[in-house]
């Protein structure tokens, strides 16, 4: 009975200071599983901590690993969870876009690009067929990401260096990085395919002739001299945006794009952008939430600077694998390497939900 108090007692402890864990045994795996983690991390060498985080991996009902490709370990949740949050920090392009769980490499949308048509019937009138949508499949594209610090073993072996906040911020550095980049621009090769890797045109939703798949609309702002952002264009934009999408809609530009952005005034001499006044809320563009993203073109001519849409409906990045980890102690003596790695793929979903402003 004095055990199972105990127990409860730092189930309740920790489920305080730490909000969102796992209840019940369940975030007592949790827990034992980055303890483990972590003893491994510090001292990779020593048999017995492999030995132990293997069977815990092999075992615990709480560690689920969609593939063992590679070898290595997987990263705990409590981990994988802290590198998620601290990749928002350093770009918002996950809270931005769609971000799905597949369990097979073989990934596979199907994407309406007509839509349903209706009809009216009195209560006796005869029922006429309509249009069948149109489907087109698409197979999104990805790569494995990853990021390789590494920390001497003298600092490993000091207890008062906190290596798993180190690896947590080290890896989350450099998966928001390029993930950002790819969901920009990605080329499809070992990455996602990027909002722009297909250039934008002007043809609008609803033309008889489709665009492709993968590409966006745009219109056209400003003047060239210099290439600039016309206010007139940024309201243009908003409702060329088909009002269904309108409701959780918001602005995508770079730091470049959105100083001259926030210099601009109405007829009025208000200003179109309003800075936030709380932390940890986006400042606003005709009363739109603005995000920051820096891979976004800089406003020069012909740049598609300016993005604005439901980036929800328009876009989707999807975690193929969960977070694994190898540890390499051999190519840089005294040093210990981190491989740690994911797969993630991406594509455009509905190219109908995001529209772009070209620069002239």
């Amino acid at each position: 009975k004095c055990g199972e108090l105990q127990d409860r007692i730092e189930e309740i402890e920790t489920k305080a200071s730490r909000p969102g864990r796992l209840a019940g045994s369940g975030d007592r795996e949790a827990r034992e599983h980055t303890n483990l983690f972590t003893a491994w991390m510090r001292n990779p060498r020593h048999p017995e901590a492999n030995r132990k985080l293997a069977e815990f991996e092999m075992n615990a009902k709480s560690v689920t690993i969609a593939s063992a490709e590679g070898g290595g370990h997987a990263v705990p949740e409590e981990i994988g969870r802290q590198i998620r949050e601290f990749q928002l920090k350093y770009s918002p392009v996950r809270s931005l876009v769609r971000v799905t769980q597949a369990g097979t490499s073989d990934i596979k949308r199907l994407i309406d690009i007509g839509g349903a048509e209706s009809g009216w019937r009195s209560e006796t009138g005869t029922v006429t067929e309509t249009n069948t949508p149109q489907l087109r499949e698409i197979a999104p594209t990805g790569g494995e990401i990853y990021a390789y610090p590494k920390a001497s073993n003298w600092s490993l072996e000091d207890v008062f260096f906190n290596v798993e906040d180190w690896l947590v911020r080290s890896v989350a550095k450099a998966f928001a990085k390029d993930e950002g980049a790819a969901v920009v621009s990605g080329n499809g090769t070992n990455k996602p395919t990027g909002m722009l890797n297909t250039t934008p045109v002007t043809t609008a939703d609803d033309a008889t002739v489709k665009r492709a798949a993968a590409a966006y609309q745009y219109i056209l702002s400003g003047d060239n001299s210099p290439a600039s952002v016309d206010a007139d264009a940024l309201r243009d934009l908003v409702y060329t945006l088909n009002s269904a999408y309108r409701a959780g809609a918001s602005w995508a530009m770079n730091s470049n794009t959105v100083a001259q952005v926030s210099k601009l005034k109405d007829t009025t001499n208000q200003y179109l952008w309003q800075q936030s006044l709380a932390a940890g809320q986006p400042s606003t563009l005709l009363g739109f939430p603005v995000s920051v993203l820096e891979d976004m073109p800089d406003p020069v001519g012909g740049a598609f600077a300016v993005a604005f849409g439901n980036f929800d409906e328009g876009y989707e990045l999807i975690d193929r694998t969960d977070i694994r980890i190898t540890l390499d102690q051999v190519t840089t003596p005294g040093m210990t390497k981190f491989y740690v790695r994911k797969r993630v793929y991406g594509h455009v979903m509905n190219n109908d939900a995001i529209k772009f402003l070209k620069l002239l």
